[in-house]
This record gives C-alpha cells, structure tokens and sequence, in this order.
C-alpha cells in the first residue's frame, strides 16, 4: 500500500485468535479520500467483496447531495447484509434476517441447494489470486497415515484452503484446473455460520509437485513450506521408494514452520 501512496493504519488485536491463538494485526482505514485510492487500485483484484466495494463508493457519490445522517443508516444495515450473505450460500435465510435485525425487501442473498453448491470452473486464470489466498487461508503440510497393506506409514503431501465464499472457491478451482492441476472439492454444511463452506484440496506426489512449482516465488508467509513440499516431490519421483524416516523429517521441518508462522 505504502508504493501505491496509500496511507493506512495499523493495530495488533488485545486479543489472539480463537483457533490459533496467535497475534493478529487489522490494517485499516477510515478517511475517504485514501479508502477511495484503495478501492480504485484495488477493486480489480477483489472477487469475494466486489459488492461492499460498489456499495462504497455509492456512498460517497450519495453524500455529495445528501446530509449523511440522512442515508448513514440504511448504508450501515445494507453493508451488514453484504458482509453476510454476498457470494455466501445461506442456509436458512430466517437466521440471516436475525442476525442482520431486519429483512431486506429485494433479497440478494442465494439460498444453498443440492444444483448451487456445485462449483462450475471458467476461463479465470489468476494464479498471483490463488497464492493470495493460499498464503493467508491455506494449508500447506505433510499428511501421515498407516495402510493395512504395508507395515510402514505413508506420507503424503498436501495443499488445501477452505472458504466459504463461492466466488473465491470458483477462482481458485478454475486456476487450478486452467493450469492442469487436479484437486478434489468437498461441500460442508455450516450450521453454525448458517452457510455452505467448500474445501479445496490438492494432495499426491504429482499434483502438488505442479502446484508448488506454480507457486514458486508468489508466497510471502509459505514460501519456505512451499518449497520443502516441492523438494520431496522431486525426491520422490526420483526414487518412488525412498524410506519413510525421509518423508517423516520433512513432516517434521514444515509442521514447525506452520507453527512458526
């Protein structure tokens, strides 16, 4: 932001986050003239708020006739209702109108069925977005796991991200698939959060050899997971029967990273 001239703020969290209790930052702002920089450098590269965005600068636009006491309100409830449902799979929209504290006379918001959780790929090609969304959402780690047909544990290697907004999920899934690499995705039902969420998974010698040499040089977090994951698959096509204490170092050396970052 900072090459952009676009001058933001920064403030650590009092509090950890609740899954990983590590230290989190928000990085803001709340003056117009550099929120509206922000949008107009960055509204190109952002898919899953691409409305609240809109919503934005349409109230600025509004503001320049209007009192904004006069409109605040009704910005105000329609952003919470963007924040909830845009490019989001509601499950029961009652739950929805609760959560916001009122009912919006032209819904926006999709309601999930068994045709609309499916995810249809594009022509969408963006693999600097797909790293984006790695690097901050993802997972890149080395799964272990005992088989009945041998004596050993086998070792696998995986990349995964989970989401639950649809147009983020579609990008990634057709980036992936215009590059030629093979994932699979499951559907899970959130009840809690009241939405759909999707898991991408990319996982096999193969694949994730392809993934990590696509994002070779575009990680700024995983870049050094990314990289141990890329040298055991090379490792391993050159000797598919490599002994298992190999594969259990390299577990070893990503999981401490992962706790690392």
């Amino acid at each position: 932001m900072a090459k952009n001239d676009i001058n933001l703020k920064i403030s650590e969290r009092s509090k950890p986050g609740k899954s990983s209790k590590k230290k989190r930052w928000d990085i803001y702002t709340n003056n117009k003239i550099e929120l509206q920089k922000f949008i107009k450098i960055m509204e190109p590269y952002i898919l899953g708020k691409n409305r609240q965005l809109q919503l934005i600068n349409n109230f600025y636009e509004t503001i320049q006739n209007k009192q904004m006491k006069d409109v605040l309100k009704d910005y105000h409830e329609l952003m919470q209702y963007y924040n909830q449902s845009s490019h989001l799979l509601i499950i029961d929209e009652n739950k929805l109108f609760v959560k916001i504290g009122w009912k919006p006379t032209i819904a926006q918001h999709v309601l999930a069925n068994e045709e609309n959780v499916r995810i249809n790929t594009d022509d969408s090609n963006l693999i600097w977005y797909l790293a984006g969304i790695i690097d901050a959402e993802g997972s890149i780690c080395m799964n272990e796991r005992y088989t009945d047909h041998s004596s050993n544990y086998r070792f696998s290697p995986v990349v995964s991200l989970t989401n639950t907004n649809k147009k983020i999920i579609q990008c990634c899934c057709s980036t992936l698939k215009n590059n030629g690499i093979g994932y699979h995705v499951q559907v899970r039902i959130n009840p809690d959060r009241n939405r759909i969420r999707w898991d991408i998974m990319v996982s096999g010698i193969k694949r994730v050899k392809s993934l990590t040499d696509l994002l070779n040089g575009k990680l700024t977090i995983k870049n050094r997971q990314n990289e141990l994951l890329n040298k055991y698959c090379n490792l391993r096509l050159q000797n598919l029967f490599i002994k298992n204490d190999f594969g259990s170092s390299f577990k070893e050396s990503v999981e401490a990273l992962n706790k690392e970052n």
